[in-house]
Order: C-alpha cells, then structure tokens, then sequence
C-alpha cells in the first residue's frame, strides 16, 4: 500500500528539476525581451512633435532655484511645520 520511499524521491527530484528549468528558460526569455525592447526604444526614440512641446512647457509648474516645484516646497514646509508642532 505505501509508495516505495526511491520512487517518491526520483518522482521529487524529475519535478524539482522541471520546475527550475522552466522558470530559468522563463526568466532568460524575459530578460531577453527587456533587452530588445531597450535596444528597439533607443534606436528608434520617439520624437515629440513641437507643438506638443510647447504646450507641456507652458502649462509646467513654477519652480525656485533648485528645480522643485513651489507647490512641492509648500507641501513639505506644512508638513514639517505640522511635525514641530506635534512633536
């Protein structure tokens, strides 16, 4: 009635061995296809028409010296200040 304990361990071993193949040829494959798509994007980059240009540097947020938004330098001094009055 019980399973030979040689035959459970070679039955253990075939599907340990499938299973890891499987995902290695899995993972070169995904690898592989993330390296073509960077060669492909970078050979060929897409070129942003002018007017589409023009239109995201107008309608871009101001920003101080250091190149942060100023509605950033808001958010982050109110939650600092928020912080020093609880703490």
């Amino acid at each position: 009635m019980q399973p030979d304990v040689m035959s459970l361990l070679l039955e253990a071993g075939m599907l340990l061995l499938v299973g890891m193949s499987v995902v290695f040829l899995f993972l070169t494959l995904l690898i592989a296809a993330v390296n073509i798509i960077a060669w492909g994007s970078a050979k060929f980059p897409e070129e942003v028409p002018k007017s589409v240009n023009k239109a995201l540097s107008s309608i871009s947020p101001a920003t101080n010296q250091s190149g942060v938004s100023v509605p950033v330098v808001a958010a982050i001094s109110a939650a600092v200040e928020q912080y020093r009055r609880q703490h």
